[in-house]
């Protein structure tokens, strides 16, 4: 098993929403199950569905075989991480309550203790000089047609667009059996696009992959960097901070895209673990559909961090 950086690079604004019917509210990192349903959609279009069923038997039945994190924001040689709940990084020294509670990513010297400079600019903490802005959030105007009265209504559209050297990354650590078809995969679903609007364009990128080496894991407190669904009650007692968030959405299949899957709640991207966890992947078929099964991912995706007193 190898684990990979992926840095994706936009072509075009991505539309990643959050809540049914409105299409002016936006995510802009994109969670760990829309990664992995992306990504297993795409490998279904080379494939085929029965290799693609395959495939999701050994991902379920080995926890190892395919571990992937949300992806977040970078730019130029700064990648940034979920601010794990309760820090504060001593930023309380430079910095009033107020911006530090907007703070929600920060750069590794954070998490590894390591800051000079230390600066907080809007969501964004790093170390060093200033950096512009360099994700906005846009709107477009929109035209929807009643079939029956004719009659037009305007709503707006929303998406997320990045500046040169800027983007998404996200971990990905895979058994080396199916590594191959994975990035074949990743291939076709930069030409697809993620997200929403893809007929306009949005959601396609380019992508460049690294080979990294985490070094020691055995440090007693970890961060999460995946949305997780726990395996066990045994596994909720290794939590140490939390927050929740709620997951749901329209299958996506070639035989319907009209049935949602039912609402699943997950642990969120900077939760605290005392103890290593593995999570689940979730059984998340609409009742009645009996085509193929729908997962959602759910399994933990944990970097060790350095101990820090909590609020």
């Amino acid at each position: 098993m190898k684990d990979y950086r992926i840095r994706l690079k936009f072509k075009m604004p991505i539309h990643i929403g959050y809540k049914d019917g409105e299409y002016n509210l936006v995510s802009s990192i994109i969670h760990s199950d829309t990664l992995f349903s992306g990504i297993i959609n795409a490998y279904n279009l080379l494939f085929g569905e029965k290799q693609t069923k395959k495939l999701l038997d050994f991902i379920i039945n080995d926890s190892n075989s395919f571990i992937i994190s949300s992806a977040f924001f970078y730019y130029k040689n700064k990648f940034f991480y979920p601010k794990p709940l309760g820090y504060k990084f001593g930023l309380d020294n430079y910095y009033d309550f107020k911006k530090i509670k907007k703070l929600e990513y920060v750069t590794k010297e954070y998490l590894e203790k390591e800051v000079e400079n230390p600066v907080i600019e809007g969501n964004f903490a790093f170390s060093g000089k200033s950096i512009k802005d360099f994700v906005f959030v846009e709107e477009r105007p929109r035209i929807a047609l009643d079939r029956i009265t004719q009659e037009t209504t305007i709503y707006y559209m929303a998406a997320t667009r990045f500046v040169d050297e800027s983007g998404l990354w996200f971990y990905l650590s895979l058994d080396e059996s199916i590594k191959k078809e994975i990035f074949a995969a990743l291939h076709l679903l930069s030409d697809e696009g993620i997200g929403g609007e893809r007929t306009y364009g949005y959601g396609a990128f380019d992508f460049e992959i690294d080979e990294i080496a985490f070094g020691n894991t055995e440090t007693g407190i970890y961060l999460l960097l995946s949305t997780y669904y726990p395996k066990n009650n045994e596994e909720l007692k290794s939590v140490l901070a939390y927050k929740i968030s709620e997951r749901t959405g329209y299958i996506f299949s070639p035989y319907n895209t009209t049935l949602k899957h039912p609402l699943v709640r997950f642990l969120s991207e900077g939760t605290i673990f005392k103890k290593h966890v593995k999570g689940t992947i979730v059984d998340v078929t609409p009742i009645g559909f009996e085509h193929h099964r729908i997962y959602k991912y759910g399994r933990a995706y944990l970097i060790p961090i350095k101990k820090e007193a909590q609020e």
